[in-house]
């Protein structure tokens, strides 16, 4: 891929009828890679929508281009055990699955510009505007201030976009090959 310069990219909320400009997304080779180009192209995040109200949003360069640059989604989880496994019972939101296009990895190369962490930026924007909603219209029994996600232990390149944003790994979680990550998020300003 030729980059021309740093660009903003154009979040958009998923629905069926993009399904069509997915066609050229992969997001690589790798085990975590084809699952989550599966889970966007696949059935999962029209069902996960439908099922748990997901919000999934898809990302491109400009508002006239119709190739994805990738693909984020949030959730917010009934009654969980956290730390799980026998921590209190909480709500929590969730990240069900995230992708970028593999032409995009490491670009730009400016890293206050680079998609992966474009992406991040309005994904914990919209989970601390979730939350705070939560909050607003949900007694506090039922406020979620936790981000988590589960990431494949091997994908050392998620672990450390997840690091640069706050994200910690839960010691002593490990499911099929999948740590925990969690991020506290700031919901006071």
């Amino acid at each position: 891929m030729t980059e021309s310069g740093n660009q903003l990219l154009y979040a958009d909320e998923f629905t069926a009828a993009d399904q069509s400009h997915l066609a050229g997304l992969h997001c690589g080779d790798e085990v975590w890679s084809m699952a989550a180009t599966e889970w966007i192209n696949g059935s999962e995040a029209l069902d996960s929508i439908d099922k748990f109200q997901t919000k999934v949003w898809i990302y491109r360069n400009s508002e006239e281009d119709n190739s994805i640059v990738g693909f984020s989604s949030l959730a917010s989880t009934g009654w969980q055990k956290w730390p799980p496994p026998d921590g209190k019972r909480s709500r929590l939101l969730y990240i069900p699955q995230l992708g970028l296009d593999k032409r995009y990895r490491g670009f730009p190369p400016d890293p206050d510009w680079r998609y992966s962490n474009q992406i991040m930026e309005h994904l914990i924007g919209q989970a601390k505007k979730l939350a705070l909603d939560i909050r607003d219209s949900k007694p506090p029994s039922k406020h979620v201030d936790l981000l988590t996600l589960k990431v494949h232990r091997n994908n050392l390149a998620a672990q450390k976009v997840y690091n640069r944003f706050a994200f910690e790994l839960l010691d002593g979680f490990e499911d099929n090959e999948h740590l925990m990550m969690f991020h506290k998020l700031d919901l006071e300003g």
